[in-house]
């Protein structure tokens, strides 16, 4: 792609993805990052340990596929099949889940009023809980970017004009970036702000909320991997 076309090319692609990222973007992430802010003990200053994740693998797919259709050379990659997004999508959610209850789980074996051998062992489901959240929050990120939208799949298509991987990776990243910043900017201070206040208006009630949201993620993570076996006739 000449460097005229490249110029014109980015801002473009990001002012599409700030368009996408201030519409359906904010209301799509509002069903998996909700209960997290909720649950998580993070507020503003540190909300970024959960957008991170979600951002960097937005970022690794919005790239990715900026560079496949960018080096095959006029092969537009529309997207992956419906199946692929259902999975992914399960699998972090599971992950998400399971890592709120074993963070659950170490803050109760690690009370005040523990015995000292449950004390010693609570670092290992606290443990696990850290492992798992980010890998599951990244995973979230992926299916996140893995669902069509138009504004992406024009994006794509100038990428497949480009003629080169590396001007089309530029031009999706371009896209996504633009995409997380209003959600990085809304879930990182409204909404974790909202969450904060929630867990301190609701102190006696969080481990309650904290088990039955990750019941719920859990829930909708087996409801998304049957679906997505269903439909890649592997059930």
């Amino acid at each position: 792609m000449p460097v005229e076309a490249v110029a014109i090319g980015l801002p473009m692609a990001l002012g599409l993805g700030l368009v996408y990222g201030l519409g359906p973007c904010l209301l799509s992430c509002l069903p998996y990052l909700g209960p997290l802010f909720v649950n998580a003990d993070q507020g503003i200053a540190r909300s970024w340990r959960i957008l991170l994740p979600v951002s960097l693998g937005r970022l690794t797919v919005y790239g990715g596929f900026g560079a496949v259709s960018g080096w095959w050379g006029g092969r537009y990659v529309g997207g992956v099949n419906g199946w692929v997004v259902h999975l992914t999508v399960g699998i972090a959610l599971v992950l998400v889940g399971v890592a709120l209850l074993g963070r659950r789980s170490a803050g109760a074996a690690c009370g005040s009023c523990a015995p000292k051998n449950e004390q010693k062992i609570s670092w290992r489901p606290r443990q696990a809980a850290a492992q798992a959240m980010p890998s599951g929050l990244y995973l979230m990120g992926v299916g996140m970017a893995l669902t069509p939208c138009a504004p992406q799949g024009a994006v794509l298509v100038a990428a497949a004009a480009s003629g080169t991987a590396w001007s089309g990776a530029a031009l999706g990243l371009s896209f996504g970036l633009g995409a997380i910043a209003a959600p990085w900017l809304v879930y990182g201070t409204v909404v974790a702000y909202v969450g904060q206040q929630l867990r301190e208006q609701l102190g006696r009630w969080q481990p309650r909320i904290e088990a039955l949201s990750a019941f719920l993620l859990l829930g909708t993570g087996i409801v998304q991997l049957w679906q997505g076996a269903s439909a890649g006739g592997m059930v």
